[in-house]
Order: C-alpha cells, then structure tokens, then sequence
C-alpha cells in the first residue's frame, strides 16, 4: 500500500514567531471552507500527510502547523523558549494571521492535552474540539512507556545503569533526557533507537529498519524534544490538565472523546476522567489502539463532520491574503 502523501492542491507557508522561531504549516481544502485546526502528537512528531484525509477536501480548510522545533519547522529540534505558553501563543498567531475568527480543533494524545490547553486559555477562539486518545500529562501516564516490567524494558538497556538508581518514571525520564542531550554521540543514538524501539512495541509495530544518517538526526531530535516536555509535564501536569478541562465543561463547548478500546500508549481511563469534568462531550469507544488508521480514521471522519456545523456557525467569512514562502 503506498505511503500518503498530501494534496496537491495544499499550500505551505512559514509563520515568523516575534522569537525567531519559523513554523510550517500547510493548508488543505477552499480558503472559504469551515476552518480546523490541527494538532500533531509527540511532543516532537509533526503533522502527517494522512492527516488531512480526516476532512472534507471541498467543505474544510485544514490547518497543519509543526509546532516548535518539531517536523519541518525551523530550528529542528530547538528546545530554546520551547515551552507550553509559546505553543499557545504560536496558535494565536496563526489564527489571527489567516484571518479565523473561530476554529475546530482536532488533536491526539500529545495534541489533545495541547487542544484542551488552547481551548482553556482561548475560549472565544474555538467552535469545537475533537480529541482522539487523550494524552493528560501526569508521570503515570508515561509510565508504560519507561516501566523496566513492560514495553520500556528493552529501551531501558540503552540508557546508562546509574538510571535506576532514581524511583519511578520520572527517574528514568530524567536519565533518559540527560543522556539525550548530553551524551556521547553514540550513546545519544542508541538511547534514541531504544525509545523508538519501546514505543513500537507498545503501538504494536515490528522494529524500524535503520534509516539515513539525516533520518537519524530527525529521531534524535523528535526524542529530545519529546524528553524535553516530558520532564516538565509539558508544563501542565494532570491536575493542571483536568482543572482546564473542567472549565471548557462549565463553558458547554461542543466535545467529542475518541478513544481505541485496546490504547496501550493513552489508557483508556484518560477518556473517561476527562469525560467525567467535560459533561457535555461525547465519548466514543473505538475498536481499535492508539493511532490514527483504519476505524480511528472512520470515527475522526465522522466525529469532524458531524461537528462541522458548529464550526461552521461560528467562523468569520472575512479573511486576508497570505505572504507565503512557497515551501514546497
């Protein structure tokens, strides 16, 4: 099956951050169309070409940053004034620039805790919010992941033994980030190839093959920008997280919960904590993990539709002429 590749009819930019940061965002779907926003996972992946196939092509505009040092913006892999509170302005800035008055926003694990953030922060920026397998910030959440009795045993063996002297996740995840951003070249590699090696396992996939040296490079600093939030919490942490989410519930914007019945990397208990303070969302159990394919793809299709209406209501029709960069 070929790999997906994005719209022709997409148009890419670079936004200017006032801190010199430079993100790329595309754009897919009729510049009049309901507008939606779109926030990748990580912290660190980037937004990816099957992404836009979650909406509409003749009724939705589709708007695809990378935030922060992640994907194809620029510097890759910065983790210099890369904090939540940039992330947040970032979309503001986005927003104001294309002209939104008011945005659907869609987004899954990591993206979801930042949408819930957003929404929180920018109430009168958005029309609706659709969340697949809701990543909520806390140490227990990454614990699977760095756990020496799970999926975290084999990225264990690439981190230096003195890890294990620190109790619990957040141990682990410091040595990990030290070690990724201060070791040896080739302890940084492995260490790299370790988490990705773990975070395969936990998604149900076989290992990667070794890729390019610039292949490398690119899931190094995924890895690093990753640990970099991770560590902090991603400047919320799961009181915080919830706290916000309650507030989006006092506010009756419209929520849907997607949620694979089988998540190993989000438990499926993160829906309904977030459920339980948001009364008026939809949850929605799906028969599938944690990434986006096959009936996630099917659910998200419908859950964006189905909500459409709403964004719909609540966009402006004015809007302003990009500069673009013409990044292809």
């Amino acid at each position: 099956m070929p790999a997906p590749v994005w719209p022709a009819t997409s148009v890419c930019f670079t936004l200017h951050t006032p801190d010199a940061h430079r993100l790329h965002v595309r754009q897919c779907g009729p510049h009049d169309g309901e507008p939606w926003l779109v926030l990748h996972g990580g912290p660190g992946s980037g937004c990816q070409p099957s992404m836009a196939g979650w909406f509409d092509p003749l009724r939705h505009r589709a708007v695809l940053p990378d935030q922060r040092g992640a994907g194809r913006s620029r510097p890759a892999g910065s983790r210099r004034r890369n904090t939540l509170t940039a992330l947040l302005a970032d979309l503001e800035q986005l927003r104001t620039t294309l002209g939104i008055e008011r945005w659907g926003v869609v987004g899954g694990s990591w993206g979801a805790a930042l949408a819930l953030a957003y929404a929180a922060r920018f109430p009168d920026a958005v029309a609706a919010l659709v969340l697949r397998g809701a990543f909520l910030t806390g140490f227990d959440d990454v614990q699977a992941l760095f756990d020496a009795r799970g999926a975290g045993r084999a990225f264990l063996r690439g981190v230096d033994r003195k890890g294990e002297r620190h109790p619990g996740a957040r141990g682990r995840l410091l040595a990990t980030a030290k070690v990724l951003q201060a070791g040896t070249t080739a302890q940084k590699w492995n260490t790299a190839a370790q988490w990705q090696l773990a975070e395969r396992r936990l998604l149900g996939l076989p290992p990667a093959h070794r890729g390019s040296r610039p292949q490398q490079m690119a899931l190094l600093r995924k890895y690093q920008l990753q640990a970099h939030y991770l560590v902090c919490r991603c400047g919320l942490g799961k009181t915080t997280l919830l706290r916000a989410a309650g507030r989006i519930g006092g506010s009756g914007l419209p929520v849907t919960l997607l949620h694979g019945r089988t998540d190993k990397v989000c438990r499926p208990r993160n829906a309904q904590r977030l459920q339980a303070v948001i009364p008026q969302a939809r949850l929605m159990w799906v028969p599938a993990g944690h990434l986006a394919e096959g009936d996630m793809v099917r659910a998200l299709r419908a859950a964006i539709g189905a909500a459409a209406w709403s964004v719909g209501a609540r966009h402006a029709t004015g809007l302003v002429d990009l500069a673009v960069d013409g990044i292809a």
